[in-house]
């Protein structure tokens, strides 16, 4: 069974938009430290992209529950399993750096996460 959540315009326009604007303050934060911006532009600039992770899965959890219960429990197995691999990766990742592995910025757990969320897609099928 294909299910088309998420589906619509909308939802892909809101997500692209929240995905662009999560990149731009990643980049504006760093940006804004090499410029020496005063502390609070800079606490702000680190913050944001924490409120758009919020916002996008806010929108998500909500879009979500206007489904039935097959597609709720589909997206709950779906995530569940996007978040295990995620923090497990973070766990090794977090031991290799403690051998010499290079230090990985945090943030880039969020686009992980989802970006496991859509390979597992395909292969979670049953609610």
């Amino acid at each position: 069974m294909n299910v088309p959540f998420p589906g619509g315009w909308r939802y892909s326009l809101g997500a692209l938009r929240g995905w662009l604007l999560f990149l731009i303050c990643i980049v504006a934060a760093l940006a804004a430290r090499q410029l020496a911006w005063p502390q609070p532009v800079l606490v702000a600039l680190a913050l944001a992209p924490a409120v758009i992770a919020g916002l996008q899965f806010y929108t998500a959890f909500r879009l979500v529950t206007r489904e039935d219960e097959f597609v709720r429990g589909l997206f709950a197995r779906r995530m569940l399993a996007a978040a295990a691999l995620t923090i497990v990766a973070a766990v090794m990742w977090s031991g290799l750096e403690q051998v010499g592995a290079p230090h990985l910025p945090a943030w880039l757990l969020y686009p992980l996460s989802w970006g496991l969320f859509g390979l597992l897609t395909p292969f979670i099928q049953k609610s």
